[in-house]
């Protein structure tokens, strides 16, 4: 059934003949008459019947006026759904972070892109760079705001900052009186680290390692909220990205690791064949560019 015969259709209802009809929809007579016998002969029914001059619609017609409006309504708004899609003001983005960066530094950004894009659908999925790195490159996410992702993904990656690491320890503890921990005095610290996948977490072993230092004592958690009240309960020493102790629970104080310079580079991760120009995605990146790339 094609929309151009139920317009055809819902003219004729309207004007109350095939004449004016066609005079609406700027259509020969003939190419009115042509729509209606095609869309008579699709549906098996007459549409109208003639009395004399008068064109009325017959049990069918009625019926199929009570869908066509509806039909043609939702085309319409269909139609302006792929314009504004095409214009970038609409659609679904699915995207992806890691934490810290979803609670702490994309809220900002959000807001004033939901502010600017009113009619778009977000979906924000939080997890670590394994996972949703994996999820973009399936087609589950658009995008992700992650550490580089594993080369064989064949996803790309743009960076948008480096994001520094930093012990979180109680402010009773040894080395609350040092301004910088030496990788040394480590040995033998109860460390309370994210969770085996974190590539916050892999950032410190590939540094310590090189110094014979295995970070790992026993305790792992997958929640940076939970390490940094198991730190203020005295419980160990918390490594945790910067910009999720930026302001550090009662009692407890932020110290950095003398001779490392421990930073994780995150970006924007999207499939290598993306082409998004207009879109709303593209917008999405190039506010996450604006905003990030500052820090």
């Amino acid at each position: 059934m094609e929309f151009r015969h139920l317009q055809t259709f819902q003219a004729i209802v309207q004007e109350g003949s095939f004449l004016k009809a066609a005079e609406k929809l700027q259509y020969a007579q003939s190419t009115i008459t042509l729509h209606i016998q095609q869309l008579e002969a699709e549906l098996g029914v007459k549409l109208f019947s003639r009395r004399g001059k008068r064109t009325e619609l017959t049990v069918a017609g009625r019926t199929l006026q009570d869908h066509a409006d509806y039909l043609l309504h939702r085309a319409a708004n269909l139609q302006q759904t792929m314009t504004d899609l095409v214009a970038g003001e609409a659609g679904h983005l699915r995207i992806g972070s890691i934490e810290p960066v979803a609670s702490v530094h994309l809220p900002t950004v959000l807001t004033q892109f939901c502010r600017e894009h009113p009619k778009v659908r977000l979906t924000l999925e939080v997890g670590v760079t394994q996972v949703i790195s994996q999820r973009v490159a399936a087609g589950s996410l658009d995008a992700a705001i992650c550490s580089p992702p594993s080369a064989n993904l064949d996803l790309a990656f743009e960076l948008l900052f480096q994001d520094p690491i930093a012990l979180l320890i109680p402010e009773t503890h040894q080395f609350a009186p040092l301004d910088c921990i030496s990788v040394s005095s480590l040995v033998g610290e109860r460390l309370i680290l994210t969770e085996e996948h974190c590539p916050y977490r892999n950032i410190l072993e590939k540094a310590l390692l090189p110094h014979g230092i295995n970070p790992f004592s026993g305790i792992e958690v997958m929640s940076l909220e939970a390490i940094k009240q198991m730190v203020r309960c005295g419980l160990g020493v918390g490594v945790l990205p910067s910009a999720a102790i930026a302001s550090p629970p009662p009692h407890t104080i932020t110290r950095n690791i003398a001779e490392l310079d421990l930073k994780l580079p995150v970006g924007v991760v999207f499939q290598s064949e993306t082409s998004f120009p207009g879109s709303t995605l593209y917008s999405l990146i190039s506010e996450l560019k604006a905003s990030l790339e500052k820090l």
